[in-house]
């Protein structure tokens, strides 16, 4: 918890017991307040990064925030914005609609204090510190105002701003002062324990205006530093004044009083004088330095376009180099598988064409040998075949008057014989000739293997030839997609450029 006596205690994240109880919420991230909220958007899940991208470019307008434009285009809601702004400073964050919130805690702040800076008082931490559920964490002048209205030390926690308006409207503040001719009121404070202080306001809602009003300059955050604590002396005084009335009685104290309020007014004057100054020499700081801003963007600007122009210039040239070296290696390529293909081709032809060469030359030689050798096996088994019918018919008009005359010379029995023996040959030759013939058949079966095997081998020298077509269109493949590669690093370059 930070403590500064002139301009109250604010608790810092993380001190102090944690809050607890429904609708709050711990900060999960780490190192979220070094990075911007659209990332933090994104990285609890509310947004796309398409989304938070599109909202970081509508947000170059005068007047726009990517958070401003991610709500009114509807992408998030006020309690998710809250959420991220929780996130972002390390606080608690409280969804008003589940958590429980102690009326009490209202009577401690007026109401144009509570609208004024979009806090509403929700309860008390265990320390003791008034918990106070705010929309703006980054408006620390406010928190500070508040903890010197309430005299207690603050805990911001953040909640959504329609919750904290939709709160304010129902919770019962403190009594708003009535303004009299001297413009001079008083209020009551009620803290937790129940005591009850009389205190002068150091005056209307314009001073806490004024008090709330950012400081663009050093000089005036000391003046309205020394001005409260003036205005804090003052009330010590008063409450000593106060004391001391008591004991000397009523009518002495109400003299005192009456200096006392005259010398607050009299301070208040100068307060507000003093506020004027400052604001207005704010806010000559505040325009010299918007001038200032401006010009400096005006010249990054310049300098970032000149850059972005001699940028693309480089990319293109790299760009039409990659292009141009793409092209003579994508025509080596096609010259070399062209070259490749046209040399298979003729090789594979070559070798088809020996092949078949050699297979008629081998068929026309087997062709031959058995021809010839079926014809003289034909002529020599014809003689004997009709050698051996001469024999046998010659044999059986032998055998005929033999079976007529009874068979006296053994030389004719031989010779039957050996007829018989004859004509047994000439049935062998026979069948060696049926033999011969299907051993034609087996070469003309051979001849019809190597006309298939000649055909085989055709369809082989086809099925290369797609497969090196097949590895042509590859190489183009891949040729068009280095190409693609190279458009696709130009692409961003463009793009950034515009």
């Amino acid at each position: 918890m930070s403590t500064d006596p002139l301009m109250g205690e604010i608790a810092g994240p993380g001190s102090g017991p944690p809050l607890s109880g429904p609708g709050v919420t711990a900060p999960s991230l780490s190192g979220a307040g070094r990075r911007f909220l659209s990332d933090i958007l994104v990285e609890l899940g509310f947004v796309s990064d398409e989304d938070a991208e599109r909202a970081v470019e509508a947000a170059r307008h005068p007047g726009m925030t990517p958070e401003k434009v991610l709500i009114e285009g509807g992408i998030i809601t006020e309690d998710q914005l809250s959420r991220a702004l929780a996130e972002r400073y390390g606080l608690d964050h409280i969804d008003l609609t589940e958590f429980p919130v102690d009326t009490s805690a209202a009577a401690l702040l007026r109401k144009t204090a509570a609208k004024r800076y979009m806090a509403a008082p929700v309860g008390f931490a265990e320390d003791g510190a008034l918990v106070l559920a705010v929309s703006d964490p980054a408006d620390s002048l406010g928190l500070s105002d508040i903890a010197v209205m309430t005299k207690l030390p603050v805990r911001p926690a953040v909640a959504a701003r329609s919750q904290i308006a939709k709160l304010v409207d129902t919770l019962s503040f403190m009594v708003e002062p009535t303004q009299g001719t001297s413009e001079s009121v008083s209020t009551v404070i009620i803290p937790p324990d129940g005591d009850v202080h009389e205190e002068p306001a150091a005056g209307p809602a314009p001073v806490e205006e004024a008090a709330a009003a950012p400081s663009a300059d050093g000089a005036g955050e000391r003046e309205l530093a020394r001005l409260r604590e003036e205005l804090a002396m003052a009330l010590v005084d008063r409450d000593e004044a106060k004391a001391r009335l008591e004991k000397h009685g009523e009518q002495t104290a109400s003299e005192h009083e009456r200096e006392l309020e005259e010398a607050l007014s009299t301070l208040k004057l100068e307060h507000e004088r003093a506020l004027a100054g400052a604001e207005a020499t704010a806010e000559e700081a505040l325009r010299a330095e918007r001038a200032s801003a401006q010009q400096a963007l005006t010249s990054q600007r310049a300098n970032h376009e000149e850059a972005l122009q001699v940028e693309r210039a480089k990319s293109d040239e790299t760009l039409q180099a990659e292009r141009a070296k793409s092209d003579e290696t994508l025509q080596a390529e096609r010259a070399r598988s062209d070259e490749a293909l046209e040399t298979e081709r003729a090789k594979r032809v070559d070798e088809v064409e020996a092949e078949r060469a050699r297979t008629a030359e081998a068929i026309d030689a087997e062709r031959e040998r058995h021809a010839k050798e079926l014809e003289a096996l034909r002529a020599r088994l014809t003689e004997e075949l009709d050698a051996a019918r001469a024999d046998a018919s010659s044999a059986r008009e032998e055998s005929a008057a033999e079976a007529a005359a009874p068979v006296a010379d053994p030389a004719d029995r031989a010779r039957i014989e050996q007829l018989e023996r004859e004509l047994a040959e000439a049935r062998e030759q026979l069948d060696l000739t049926a033999d011969a013939d299907r051993r034609a058949e087996a070469a003309r079966a051979a001849h019809a293997a190597l006309r298939e095997e000649s055909e085989r081998q055709a369809q082989v020298h086809a099925l290369t030839e797609r497969e090196l077509r097949a590895e042509l269109e590859q190489v183009r493949a891949e040729l068009d997609r280095m190409r693609g590669e190279l458009g696709s690093r130009s692409e961003p370059a463009q793009t950034t450029g515009e």
